[in-house]
């Protein structure tokens, strides 16, 4: 499954902390994640989701999964 269609299909996963813990030393990781989705042009081209990103995601929400079950 691609990010973008996991996140519209989990509304209640705030995008904006899961760009933050993506990217915590980008001070636009909101902005950055939100022209990934849309695919934007930004500087010199269009803005795609990457396997990495894919892959820190998947990661980010493992490490929220995890917590969960340890409550």
């Amino acid at each position: 499954m691609d990010l973008k269609k996991f996140l519209e299909e989990n509304p209640i996963i705030n995008q904006a902390v899961l760009a933050r813990e993506m990217w915590p030393t980008n001070k636009s990781a909101r902005s950055k994640l939100a022209n990934k989705l849309a695919e934007n042009i930004v500087g010199t081209g269009k803005q795609r989701i990457t396997e990495k990103d894919y892959e820190d995601a998947k990661k980010v929400l493992k490490q929220l999964a995890e917590r969960i079950n340890s409550l």
